[in-house]
């Protein structure tokens, strides 16, 4: 935590030394980022705790709809002429059920995002895992929109012309790399800061930012 970090540098290093050195990486908002990992931590949960509910409710919707299932409106007539429809409740039940599971789909890709942030190695020469190498497409969702345009011989979809994740991340580390090499601090002082910032899990939440 920035507690820790905090802790490090005043005890390790000269008042005026270790001022200088919490408010440079103020500056690069390191304590920005590790509230902002603590906010992943709780939407990582949120979002479990929702796909739990969703997967339940959907399950419940499934065993409601099979209360009615032959329950078609048409009649003997229709039956004859080869048509029917289901009843106002079925039909009900059903798209209800239908809209249920895409909720619990896109659930379950939010909550792998998040939490594939928050399993990011402590050190960055580690990397991260192929779901956020290949965002967008290693989500749940995407898939499905590409199965239902091919269904309808649409486009397929296309994500947008923006860089990967995680040269967005990088973006970020690199800079608070590039700040600590250019200060004029002494060595010893520098690498107390390095070691700190990797071990209490700055550098970690500088990349989840």
């Amino acid at each position: 935590s920035w507690d820790l970090v905090v802790r490090d540098v005043e005890a390790t290093l000269p008042a005026g030394l270790a001022c200088e050195v919490l408010a440079e990486l103020a500056r690069q908002r390191v304590p920005e980022a590790f509230a902002l990992r603590l906010e992943l931590v709780c939407l990582k949960k949120i979002a479990y705790y929702l796909f739990a509910q969703g997967s339940s409710l959907e399950r419940q919707l499934a065993q409601l709809a099979t209360f009615w299932h032959g329950e078609h409106l048409g009649g003997a007539d229709g039956a004859a002429r080869g048509y029917w429809r289901h009843s106002a409740r079925l039909t009900e039940v059903s798209d209800a059920r239908v809209q249920c599971s895409g909720a619990v789909s896109a659930t379950a890709d939010a909550r792998a995002l998040v939490k594939h942030l928050c399993c990011l190695p402590r050190h960055s020469s580690k990397g991260c895992g192929a779901l956020l190498l290949e965002l967008p497409r290693s989500l749940h969702c995407w898939r499905l929109v590409e199965r239902a345009c091919a269904a309808a011989s649409a486009p397929p979809p296309t994500a947008a012309d923006e860089p990967p994740p995680a040269a967005v991340a990088g973006r970020w580390h690199s800079r608070l790399r590039e700040s600590l090499g250019v200060q004029l601090w002494p060595p010893e002082a520098a690498a107390v800061v390095r070691a700190s910032l990797l071990c209490r899990g700055a550098d970690k939440a500088v990349r989840m930012r």
